[in-house]
């Protein structure tokens, strides 16, 4: 796309198209990764390597979002956490001793979850970039 600019009105054509830009990519961004946290949330659904009695962990898996500010960066944050059993994930993931004295084994299955986000959330972030720039 050829636009005839004024020297004079270049920073401000500049601008415009980084805002453009920028608001494209953080659009694409966010939608990107919110797929990507209801991915993680939908494979801890799934269960992990340990007995559930009851189903009630598995279930309440969920994505919570919030605005992000920070450092001028515009754009949300997606955090995957259990609503109501938050206290034994870490019981889970991690081990403890039980009341008796023995130790109960760790069932890790937060960390592969966040590790595969971790490397799906790159990716995403790779790919919208990547598309925003073909669009220009």
């Amino acid at each position: 796309m050829v636009v005839n600019v004024k020297p004079e009105d270049l920073t401000e054509a500049i601008r415009g198209s980084l805002e453009s830009y920028s608001a494209a990519v953080t659009e694409k961004v966010n939608e990107e990764l919110e797929k990507v946290a209801e991915d993680t949330a939908d494979t801890l659904k799934k269960g992990g390597p340990y007995r559930e009695r009851t189903g009630k962990y598995t279930k309440d898996w969920a994505v919570k979002t919030r605005a992000n500010a920070t450092a001028g960066i515009s754009g949300e944050q997606y955090t995957v956490h259990n609503k109501k059993h938050y206290q034994l994930t870490h019981l889970l993931e991690k081990g403890h001793v039980s009341r008796s004295g023995k130790r109960v084994p760790a069932y890790p299955h937060i960390e592969p979850a966040e590790r595969q986000a971790q490397t799906k959330a790159v990716q995403a972030v790779e790919k919208a970039v990547r598309e925003a720039n073909n669009k220009l």
